[in-house]
């Protein structure tokens, strides 16, 4: 599968806004594409035991951290009926 370059500033540097997606990352996640630049943080603390199961099943899932948590709450929503 050929990648689309990004058009490139007379420097040849990508123009901002313009970068060219990864061929394999294009439709990965349709959950994430939903995700805006108005996101906020959510912070909040978890023994290092649940942090470190939590990042693995990220991780061997190729999910964001992110990902994994928006995928949790719905599926805690749907088994309990809120959705």
């Amino acid at each position: 599968m050929t990648k689309k370059a990004a058009p490139l500033s007379s420097s040849l540097v990508a123009i901002k806004g313009n970068a060219a997606a990864p061929a394999d990352a294009v439709g990965r996640h349709s959950q994430a594409s939903v995700l805006s630049a108005a996101t906020s943080p959510l912070n909040f603390k978890v023994d290092a035991a649940f942090r470190r199961r939590f990042r693995q099943h990220a991780a061997n899932k190729d999910l964001k951290l992110n990902e994994l948590l928006r995928e949790a709450l719905e599926a805690w929503e749907e088994k309990n009926g809120l959705k």
